[in-house]
């Protein structure tokens, strides 16, 4: 494991929130505490901000729903689900949604959890009654809206959320397939199912889709029809899309785990298909192609190797999948090219240079409470222990300018909720896993995790908002940030330029460059977070760099 200077860290963690203008006002600065002690949760999976005020949390093995004080930790467990199964690390109870008129007349809880049928695993989506006592809360009278959903081992995705049609949205993910030790499983997302299936209720085709029903459980009748065949999907081609959000204006988002590159950010619109298996991240043939293991014939004696395909498999480009329906993502973490080097000797191992954050949820920002993050989309990260932030544009269309992270901790981050007042930022921890350091070179283990099965609170230290005194213009231009193979960079005079990683070791030296705009090469680096220094003849600048 390699040592990073304090200082460095620290200095590093300040200088990400900072951006190039010539009047910086001062970010935001956060208090962060543990709401209880280590692994007071049990393998948490679900965080919602309640309208009583309370924290709501699914335990994924138990099959409990419990709420928690804010302040004091303090557990009021609702309900341990009875016929709830979980034998793998991504089944159980999983999503949860309050019906959005839960404080007037319909007290509802919707919940997403796994049980057996016949010894295999099968989802269902339940609708529970809320009832409170002075201070203890209880889920009753369960009634199921929808069940026979596809269960697996893996990628179960399992997300709920409510729209402002007042429609109920989840996710499925493709179970896993194609991969480890569901390697000879076909993956469905581009599978559709027939109308006699939806007649006889079969849900067989479901993964790899999001969802979209009424309350009820029942079709809704304005809901897209794929392939001549309307059905409960409302979009195709996902992988694991474990956050869904929506923005203002009815706009839907969700974050999804890519294999090895491009975790995506998407906007669902009914109807499209966002590509998966055939398309990763962007369109453009570049370090993924497709390779069917199911597709080939000695697929129960093939020894899985991810990266590698068998001869006799079915091999297919991006750039050979069609479809008048597709939709590129709004952002993708991270893309590369396919001479990206997963071995580089900066990391710890490949997995750890693997350029994926792991996005387990996802949050809309549309407070004024923090300048400059209104309009953003938080994503949580597993991998990585830190929220990114990426700015959209006013039409929610796009993402604009640098993409920033906050509230690094060495933890895996499940889940993020945000108080009302826009000041207060809840983050659920896993409870066992790897996660990064802060360069993100290097591996944190299970044993190492700073606070295993908690909830984290970052809440906003009010004189923070106040605005700076203005600092010296910086005498260059740097861009893009994030960087992939070269690097922009404008000076108004002659510097020394070089590139340091977390560590404060030189990775590039650019030496001293001459007044202009000079592109500077930063490929082969593996992606991670680094500092550029610019020495002017006053002062030192340091900038912070991220690389994919």
């Amino acid at each position: 494991m390699r040592h990073v200077s304090p200082l460095l860290i620290g200095l590093f963690s300040l200088l990400l929130l900072w951006p190039a203008a010539p009047i910086r006002a001062q970010e935001p600065a956060f208090a962060m505490r543990p709401v209880g002690p280590n692994l007071f949760l049990d393998k948490p999976w679900a965080l919602l901000y309640g309208p009583d005020d309370y924290l709501w949390v699914t335990e994924r093995a138990q099959g409990k729903v419990v709420r928690v004080h804010p302040e004091t930790a303090q557990r009021d467990e609702l309900i341990q689900i009875a016929d709830h199964a979980s034998t793998a690390s991504q089944d159980g109870l999983l999503g949860m949604a309050l019906h959005p008129d839960f404080q007037e007349d319909s007290p509802f809880v919707y919940l997403s959890y796994t049980h057996l049928v016949q010894g295999e695993r099968v989802q269902k989506i339940v609708r529970y009654s809320y009832s409170l006592t002075g201070d203890d809360g209880s889920l009753f009278g369960p009634e199921t809206i929808l069940d026979g959903l596809p269960a697996s081992n893996d990628h179960n995705s399992g997300r709920l959320l409510f729209g402002p049609d007042q429609k109920l949205y989840y996710t499925i993910g493709d179970q896993g397939g194609n991969q480890n030790a569901n390697y000879c499983n076909p993956i469905l997302s581009q599978v559709l199912p027939s109308q006699a299936e939806v007649n006889q209720q079969d849900w067989t085709h479901y993964p790899g889709k999001i969802l979209r029903l009424n309350p009820d459980g029942s079709i809704p009748a304005d809901n897209p029809a794929f392939g001549g065949v309307q059905s409960h999907i409302f979009s195709i081609g996902h992988r694991n899309p474990q956050g869904l959000v929506f923005g203002p204006n009815g706009r839907l988002y969700s974050d999804e785990h890519g294999p090895n590159t491009d975790d995506e950010v998407n906007l669902i619109e009914g109807g499209k298909n966002y590509g998966w298996p055939r398309v990763v991240g962007f369109q453009d043939d570049q370090a993924y192609d497709y390779c069917d293991w199911s597709s080939a014939p000695d697929c129960e004696n093939l020894s899985y190797s991810n990266g590698s395909c068998p001869p006799n498999a079915t091999f297919l480009p991006e750039s050979s999948f069609s479809d008048s329906t597709y939709m590129e993502p709004l952002f993708s973490m991270f893309a590369v090219p396919d001479t990206y080097d997963y071995n580089n000797p900066l990391c710890q191992n490949s997995w750890i240079c693997r350029p994926n954050v792991a996005p387990a949820s996802i949050a809309y920002y549309g407070s004024d409470s923090l300048p400059g993050w209104k309009n953003s989309l938080l994503i949580a990260s597993l991998k990585r222990g830190r929220i990114y932030r990426l700015q959209l544009d006013s039409s929610g269309t796009a993402v604009v300018g640098d993409t920033l992270h906050h509230f690094y901790t060495p933890n895996r981050y499940r889940d993020i909720a945000i108080a009302p007042d826009g000041k207060t930022f809840y983050i659920l921890t896993g409870e066992t896993g790897r996660t990064s350091d802060l360069s993100g070179f290097n591996i944190v283990n299970a044993n190492s995790l700073q606070n295993p099965g908690n909830i984290l609170e970052f809440s906003l230290q009010e004189a923070s908002t106040s605005v700076a005194a203005p600092v010296p213009h910086p005498p260059f231009r740097l861009g893009p940030n994030p960087a992939h193979d070269r690097l922009s960079l404008h000076l108004q005079q002659p510097a020394p330029v070089r590139l340091m990683d977390q560590a404060g070791r030189v990775v590039r030296d650019y030496s001293t460059l001459g007044a202009g705009t000079h592109a500077l090469p930063v490929h082969g680096l593996p992606a991670g977070f680094y500092i550029l220094s610019i020495q002017s003849p006053r002062r030192v600048w340091y900038e912070p760099l991220s690389i994919y």
